[in-house]
């Protein structure tokens, strides 16, 4: 795990025939609180593999005052069961290998007790770097779409963790189905105002996280996934 911490690169998903799932925690006052925190954050995660209905909508406008009159707004709405209590029980870790303390977090690796895992993946790194970070050569798996998911730094790792997990989810969301709508309104005279709604909708399946990739330049983190997608 130091290691993993050291380059930036946390692995998961499927090895040898289990499920890894990283869960992450503030630094609190009790450590076994942080392992609660971070058992909590990794029953999420393994509640959205056991499937994610959502849609991914953005709306860019331009207004009557031309060109520079630009707003552009997203809504990420992602559904997924709650009750995170019934994974956290599927959930293993041994306390002398799985905790990891740094300055401002705590890394746990569970083990997520999933039937039927049907994915091997090996990662490759390239100049320090994760060969996927740029968005060329994702690894495909039969029955899977990949994406990547992308968050800028927030005030705690961990919000910055799960912003990317989501980001990814929305990307693997985007590729089930897009429709595009444009209308224009008048606003004043012959002045008018255009609207440019996207919006994508579908179900996940099997959502897994294969790779997160913390930025040490600027605190950024990058989430490889898939999952099986259907409208």
């Amino acid at each position: 795990m130091q290691e993993q911490h050291n380059a930036g690169l946390w692995v998961s998903g499927p090895l040898n025939g289990r499920m890894v799932v990283v869960g992450v925690s503030g630094r609190l006052t009790k450590p076994d609180d942080e392992i609660l925190t971070a058992k909590e954050d990794a029953a999420r995660k393994a509640s959205m593999y056991h499937g994610v209905q959502g849609s991914v909508e953005l709306i860019n406008t331009t207004g009557a005052g031309g060109f520079f009159d630009y707003s552009a707004d997203s809504i990420l709405n992602l559904q997924y069961n709650l009750n995170y209590e019934q994974y956290a029980e599927l959930l293993t870790f041994d306390p002398e290998k799985d905790v990891l303390r740094v300055d401002g977090a705590t890394f746990v690796r569970f083990r997520f007790d999933t039937p039927n895992l049907d994915v091997d993946y090996f990662p490759k790194i390239i100049g320090g770097r994760p060969a996927w970070i740029h968005n060329r050569g994702l690894p495909e798996f039969a029955g899977y779409t990949t994406a990547v998911g992308y968050a800028g730094r927030r005030s705690r790792l961990r919000d910055t963790v799960f912003a990317s997990c989501e980001s990814a989810a929305a990307r693997l969301i985007e590729s089930a189905s897009t429709q595009v709508s444009s209308s224009e309104t008048s606003v004043v005279g012959s002045v008018s105002k255009t609207v440019l709604q996207i919006k994508s909708e579908g179900r996940l399946t099997n959502f897994q996280i294969l790779e997160i990739w913390m930025d040490p330049d600027n605190g950024s983190v990058s989430t490889l996934a898939i999952a099986r997608v259907s409208k």
